[in-house]
């Protein structure tokens, strides 16, 4: 099975609306793995998610861990995940911990939009506004505001959203995602 085919394998069981069921068909599909194999560190992630979206911290937190050991490819960051997990058990020491790290794996391009998205965001839901706007900011460093096709518009709103939290002037970028969206919305509204 390819990566395309681990993806779309992973995507259907995720469509299974019991959660109990999505986690037995991921962890039937993890058994078809060994430790190190091209799919088995995704899988385990979507283990790692349904755990920490029913509130199984403790499980979730050594779920992320056994896939950052594992080492294999992932769509998002491990390292996300357990800051997720520390942020909701308020674990200061391994917030700062993973933050860093992953402030490591930022500079070294090693992590994409939807990374930043989830550290963003979990920051913003643990109230961390500051360090939120930061992680929200980060992915669009290198895009002039003006450079629409180029921005990523998860990172625009939710900057968006922390800046109007934080009581912060309008800036350019917040501008760009009002343009975006009027542009979109013309879309919208041309389409039949």
């Amino acid at each position: 099975m390819n990566w395309d085919e681990l993806c779309d394998a992973l995507d259907e069981i995720d469509s299974e609306p019991q959660r109990e069921q999505r986690l037995s068909e991921y962890r039937r599909m993890l058994a078809t793995f060994a430790p190190g194999q091209e799919g088995r560190a995704e899988t385990l992630s979507r283990i790692a998610d349904e755990l920490a979206a029913d509130d199984r911290l403790d499980e979730a937190r050594s779920t992320y861990q056994e896939v950052l050991d594992d080492g294999g490819r992932t769509i998002l960051s491990p390292l996300a995940g357990l800051l997720d997990v520390a942020l909701q058990q308020q674990d200061e020491a391994r917030v700062d911990e993973l933050l860093a790290l992953l402030l490591v794996r930022s500079r070294a391009d090693e992590l994409v939009v939807g990374d930043y998205e989830w550290i963003a965001e979990a920051l913003e839901e643990a109230g961390r506004l500051r360090p939120a706007l930061r992680w929200f900011t980060i992915p669009l460093r290198d895009i002039q505001p003006g450079d629409l096709d180029l921005m990523p518009i998860v990172a625009l709103e939710g900057r968006w959203r922390v800046r109007r939290a934080l009581g912060l002037p309008i800036d350019a970028y917040d501008d760009a995602r009002d343009v975006w969206h009027e542009i979109n919305d013309q879309a919208e509204a041309a389409t039949p």
